[in-house]
């Protein structure tokens, strides 16, 4: 399928908006309802022949209907937001201009640099050639997108020239919530701006002050009837539907990756979490979450789920979810403590089967925002988490902390061995660790990552925060009796990408890795 993109290419270098839900943080990527809103409005504020006009607005009202564009954000960074005192402008009588108070305001930007944003929709040409040449009509009176001082050029790039999207639309994953157009979005507009009623009385008002007598009472009380609320005023438009977007992450054929997808679902601790819970009950966080889902998905449960056949017998026909725990470790202050968790999925489950099962239980569409999960845990209480749908401040709910490409990783929580090393630990430690070591090397062979050339097994963690391997002495509760335990670092001879988990209990938050770093 063929693609065109909407280019905003930002003058001065830096994108000034605010974000909707507060004035202390920019919006960024600028949200598709943003762009659309200064199309409709260079289209409004500009002259031309009547049917330059109407094809103007056939194409916006086009634009409007089509699915959520795929999007490119270049790189950016955030700058810090400072008050500025500004001069209030409409302030009565003339001493009050030569006197203006001052007020704070705060203006948040982004710093872009010379690379555009590109909204690309996937479109076949003759479905959108029929518009073309009149949207880039309006995109050259489109001047600013955000503040005044957010000058832009915006134009329109055809399929031969659009580069790949760095993020899609997807309602189950998101690292951004972005308001979304709707058909009727121009009479929406129109509507909000209420251009006509706001003529009339001006006209209706000046007819008033120049008449005299009864000509001006009777002019009055047509005011009067016409406005009872008094002189009509602008709505602020407002797009309440939004469009959660995830990270395109390529898979380098350079680089050997897992059998698990990098887009890691997150799940932040909710706001009004009255309770926080350690590494130690990765277990009891993982069981809750996993009846949690279960008890909510459609019937009947999808093996990749449930982690079993129809049959009920253990899954073997293919890969199911793993869930895990994102707790604050590595650092001088990491404590371990648990700041969310995180749902993972095998890449053989395409994103619309995650989205079918899992969008209404992440998703509360009532409130078009993320449900709360209450995590049940029995006399432990309950947790509430919800799914992140902005980039997260906490760099612990960073997914990338799991699976960037590293050449070592060590384990954050024990990896549980598939089966007993025939050694005595005690008599022959020696052999039970390079049998143990093995054992931990073919689990690697088999989520689909290469045969590490090393594998250095130890009771204690690696990562500052992390527990020991087995019960006693503050340690991980065993996930299986009779399983023994034990944290493990892993050397590849070239970089592998995660998510790496490793071991029996890796569908249940053990055997998680992170990257090691040789700082640490």
């Amino acid at each position: 399928m063929q693609s065109f993109a909407l280019v905003i290419e930002y003058l001065t270098g830096y994108a000034v908006a605010t974000d909707p839900g507060t004035r202390e943080r920019p919006e960024w990527p600028p949200h598709p309802a943003r762009i659309f809103m200064a199309l409709a409005a260079a289209h409004f504020e500009t002259d031309g022949p009547p049917e330059q006009k109407r094809a103007e607005r056939d194409a916006l009202e086009w634009l409007a209907t089509l699915p959520s564009p795929d999007i490119y954000v270049p790189n950016h960074s955030v700058r810090d937001v400072l008050d500025v005192y500004v001069p209030v402008n409409d302030q009565k009588s003339g001493e009050a201009l030569a006197k203006r108070s001052r007020q704070p305001r705060v203006f948040p930007r982004v710093h872009v640099g010379s690379e555009p944003v590109r909204l690309i929709w996937n479109v076949e040409p003759q479905l959108y050639s029929t518009y073309l040449e009149s949207l880039k009509s309006v995109c050259r009176y489109v001047t600013r997108v955000g503040h005044s001082s957010s000058l832009v050029w915006m134009r329109i790039e055809d399929h031969a020239t659009v580069p790949a999207a760095t993020h899609t639309a997807d309602q189950l994953h998101g690292e951004y919530s972005l308001r979304r157009t709707h058909a009727g979005a121009v009479f929406k507009l129109e509507q909000a701006y209420n251009g006509p009623a706001i003529e009339a009385f001006h006209a209706l008002d000046k007819q008033r002050n120049l008449a005299k007598g009864k000509e001006k009472t009777r002019l009055k009380a047509i005011i009067d009837a016409q406005f009872p609320q008094g002189e009509p005023k602008s709505q602020y438009p407002s797009f309440s539907i939004r469009t959660n977007y995830r990270r395109i992450e390529p898979l380098t054929p350079d680089v050997p990756h897992s059998l698990f997808d990098p887009n890691v679902i997150v799940l932040a601790e909710a706001e009004d979490a009255q309770q926080t819970f350690g590494l130690e009950s990765t277990s009891l966080v993982v069981t809750a979450l996993r009846k949690s889902i279960l008890s909510k998905s459609p019937q009947p449960l999808p093996a990749w789920v449930s982690g079993h056949e129809s049959n009920g017998e253990k899954l073997q026909s293919g890969d199911h979810m793993a869930l895990i725990p994102l707790a604050f470790v590595r650092g001088p202050y990491a404590d371990g403590h648990l700041m969310g968790a995180g749902i993972v999925f095998p890449k053989s489950i395409s994103h619309a089967e995650r989205a079918r099962v899992l969008s209404g239980i992440l998703f509360d569409e009532e409130n078009n925002e993320p449900a709360i999960l209450p995590l049940q845990m029995g006399r432990a209480g309950v947790w509430k988490i919800a799914r992140q749908t902005s980039p997260p401040h906490q760099q612990t709910l960073k997914a990338e902390n799991y699976t960037k490409a590293s050449e070592t990783w060590a384990s954050v929580t024990p990896v549980m061995l598939d089966r007993m090393p025939k050694a005595d630990r005690l008599k022959d430690p020696v052999g039970w660790r390079e049998q143990t070591a093995g054992i931990i090397a073919l689990s690697c062979v088999n989520i689909g990552l290469p045969e590490p050339t090393s594998v250095r097994v130890e009771k204690t963690p690696f990562f500052t925060g992390s527990l020991r391997a087995m019960p006693g002495q503050g340690g991980f509760p065993l996930l299986k009796q009779g399983r023994f335990q034990v944290h493990a670092m892993l050397t590849f001879s070239e970089p592998v990408a995660g998510p790496v988990l490793i071991g029996a209990g890796r569908f249940r938050g053990y055997g998680l890795c992170r990257p090691w770093r040789d700082e640490q």
